[in-house]
Formats: structure tokens, sequence, C-alpha cells
């Protein structure tokens, strides 16, 4: 699966007009290498590569991203500026999600019971020839 294919990332790119499935990869990517620490929009964009810092749109673009993540749970906001990481990764905070929808499918699938099926067949009692 390429990440063009990738339902999450598809999901994630709808909000941000400006920025290409691409883009969006590579803002999670400079997300995954920030460390355990409160960071900015700025310190984000320098990680991005040059187009994206030059282009004033595609800034906008990432601070709906990291909005549209905080609302999922994965980033936090301290302040109105600076952002927290919840999880080490995206996939990370992600994984516990997909199990807990796993758990409830499983759960809210239709139980099928199996009966077992009588089967009465009915024998006529051969006829006896009159002689």
């Amino acid at each position: 699966m390429s990440k063009l294919d990738n339902p999450v990332i598809k999901m994630l790119s709808w909000k941000v007009r400006k920025l290409s499935i691409d883009e969006v990869v590579q803002v999670l990517a400079a997300l995954s290498t920030i460390q355990d620490r409160v960071f900015t929009l700025t310190d984000v964009i320098n990680l991005l590569p040059k187009d994206v810092c030059e282009s004033r749109q595609k800034r906008r673009s990432v601070g709906t991203l990291l909005q549209n993540l905080a609302e999922l749970g994965y980033l936090s906001k301290p302040s109105e500026r600076k952002w927290v990481k919840n999880a080490p990764s995206f996939s990370h905070y992600l994984n516990q999600f997909i199990l807990d929808l796993s758990s409830l499918e499983k759960s809210l699938q239709p139980q099928r019971q199996y009966e077992k099926e009588k089967i009465v067949k009915i024998v006529e009692k051969p006829r006896r020839l009159l002689r």
C-alpha cells in the first residue's frame, strides 16, 4: 500500500486543501521527530521542506492540520501557541483505537444460533397384500 492509498492520510488531507498527501505525510514525519517536549508551529515548519516553509497558505494549512490532530486527541494545546504530543507517533496513538474498534466490531456482530434440526420422516408401514 502506498501513502497515496492510505485512508488515514486521505482523511487527514480532506481539511487541508493547500497540502498534498505527500506534504501531510511530511508533517506527520516531522511531528514524530519532535521529542517529548512542548513545540510551536514554527518548530514544525522548520522541519519541513523549503516549498512548505515559503508558502504562507501551506503554513496556515499545517496549522489547520495540527488543530485537526488536536481534535483527534493526538496533540494537546497547553497554551495558545504551544503544542504537546500525547503519543510518540500518530501510528502509536491510533493503535489502541484500532484495537478498541476491532473489539467493538466483534461484540456487535450478530450471533448466529445454530439449532439442531430435527428431521422427522414419516415412514408408511408396508401394506400387506390381501390374498
